[in-house]
């Protein structure tokens, strides 16, 4: 049973990464409850669906802009180390995932470690409760303690 729901809970996160990795707005309305609680990398929380689904929609737009402008910006997605903890109705998940945007003068490249919880409701899994936390790398972490660099 618990595996099954491992299963599960894996092909939900592929759908979400692929949904974040696009844009999918209708495809993020669906994977995330309307009452979802989500912890931003800046320690904020929010527990409006609404303004994760605004973001993307911002995304997009910017993404559009750039195309129109002749600028396209390439953006990759890249989920690693998942780890998820079945729990019957509910699922605990935890990844690294890397974004990058490339374009023309751009060039973003972040790391970051998001747990997700998982529940079954209505027959479906959604996520309802996040907590994502930048990473950083050894340079950026030694500049944090004061070391030199």
């Amino acid at each position: 049973m618990l595996e099954h729901i491992a299963a599960e809970i894996i092909a939900q996160e592929e759908q979400l990464a692929r949904a974040t990795r696009t844009l999918d707005v209708e495809e993020l309305d669906r994977l995330y409850a309307d009452d979802i609680m989500m912890t931003s990398v800046f320690g904020e929380t929010s527990r409006s669906k609404t303004a994760i689904l605004d973001e993307a929609r911002r995304g997009t737009a910017m993404r559009q802009h750039a195309a129109e402008a002749g600028k396209p910006v390439t953006t990759t997605y890249t989920k690693e180390d998942l780890t998820i903890i079945p729990l019957g109705e509910a699922a605990v998940t935890s990844y690294r995932f890397v974004v990058e945007h490339r374009g023309d003068g751009i060039h973003v490249h972040r790391r970051y470690r998001t747990t997700n919880i998982w529940a079954r409701q209505e027959g479906r899994w959604q996520v309802v409760a996040a907590h994502t936390a930048f990473v950083l790398d050894p340079t950026q972490a030694a500049k944090l303690a004061g070391e030199p660099s």
